[in-house]
């Protein structure tokens, strides 16, 4: 993904944070997953094999993005020290990253 790309997906992104359509950290985008609704999952492209592992089985994934963002660039896009998955439920913004990244 080129750098123009990332700066879009960021953007689009912290819009869905402001949205309250973001749940970040592993737990909260289990809890998400566990949901009606499709999830679009987002994990680092650092992450560990393990966790990636676990994550690859949530329930209702519309998709996974795992190569486009680092953990940090996670972190210091939503201000948090570590960040390795997100995740969306919102079929806008889901729909919003899909255009982008193809």
């Amino acid at each position: 993904m080129n750098e123009t790309n990332v700066t879009k997906l960021l953007a689009l992104l912290g819009l869905a944070r402001r949205a309250g359509k973001l749940s970040m950290g592993f737990n909260a985008v289990e809890q998400l997953s566990r949901k009606p609704a499709k999830v679009l999952l987002i994990t680092a492209s650092d992450m560990g094999g393990a966790q990636k592992s676990k994550a690859l089985r949530f329930e209702n994934l519309a998709g996974v993005l795992d190569d486009a963002l680092d953990s940090k660039q996670l972190a210091e896009a939503f201000g948090r020290n570590k960040l390795a998955i997100i995740g969306l439920s919102d079929p806008g913004f889901i729909k919003g990253i899909k255009k982008l990244i193809d």
